[in-house]
């Protein structure tokens, strides 16, 4: 059997699925960002129970701030590194509108940012248009005194797009995720320690056209019929139909990977 290589699968998926981020992208991310704040968020909670007063943290994309609110009234200051000047005006104006005067905006990607050291060094579903993860992580470490932090959705193992993909890419990651991403950080001798989200908020559709669309998106099919048949198949014999709605036994969680960069554990062995 060939052994998979993580960080090659990692960088395809994000070239397949890769789009600007224009105008319609912010609404919509914004709108998701409404939605995450009605439930709470094990995974935010994880990091700022483990912060001290006294930590700066650089955070990587964002987006709404519905991190970057919380981690700037735990800790000392916040450094958001943005690269869309849409997001960083939303961003800025919820900053204002929470009383937020220990966050500091750079309106640049990771790639070109230079932020110096900060002791915590997080991204929340930031990184899933970078195709070097690789380097991703390592400028992460460089940057991190105590720990790095990656928030990462975690689709489910026996989800209708993993099984779709399977059929029709032969690859049942339809996306970067979380079991690829922990799988490139081991080949980089990193030991990532993982939190997962207890709850799932399960995807609905009003019909199943409507289900099928959000399926050829998912599987970055655009608007191509070429697999409808075979998608509308697998919909019909997965989905459950209750209450005029067809609801999917996906949906997303998020994990948390998290660990202490390298010359962080040398100085904990040798102390």
């Amino acid at each position: 059997m060939e052994e998979c290589n993580w960080m090659d699968l990692w960088r395809k998926l994000v070239m397949r699925g890769f789009r600007p981020k224009g105008e319609g992208m912010v609404e919509k991310y914004k709108a998701h960002a409404r939605k995450k704040k009605e439930r709470p968020d094990a995974l935010l909670n994880f990091i700022l129970e483990e912060m001290d007063a006294g930590d700066t943290v650089l955070e990587i994309g964002p987006g709404t701030g519905r991190w970057t609110i919380p981690l700037a009234g735990t800790g000392r200051k916040v450094t958001a590194i943005e690269p869309t000047a849409a997001m960083a005006d939303m961003l800025r104006e919820n900053l204002g509108r929470a009383g937020i005067q220990n966050a500091e905006i750079q309106l640049q990607s990771w790639e070109d940012a230079s932020p110096g050291m900060h002791d915590l060094v997080i991204c929340a579903h930031g990184m899933y248009g970078s195709p070097d993860l690789a380097a991703f992580v390592r400028k992460m470490e460089q940057c991190a005194r105590k720990r790095c932090y990656l928030a990462i959705r975690l689709p489910p193992a026996d989800g209708i797009l993993g099984e779709l993909s399977l059929k029709i890419s032969g690859c049942r990651h339809d996306s970067p995720d979380a079991i690829i991403a922990y799988n490139a950080l081991y080949t980089l001798g990193i030991y990532a320690n993982v939190l997962i989200e207890e709850g799932m908020t399960n995807w609905v559709n009003v019909s199943l056209e409507d289900a099928v669309r959000r399926a050829r998106k998912h599987l970055n099919l655009g608007i191509s019929e070429a697999y409808d048949d075979l998608i509308s198949s697998t919909l019909n014999r997965r989905l459950k139909f209750s209450g005029g709605v067809y609801t999917w036994p996906d949906g997303m969680r998020s994990a948390l990977l998290w660990w202490r960069p390298a010359s962080n554990e040398k100085t904990i062995m040798s102390s």
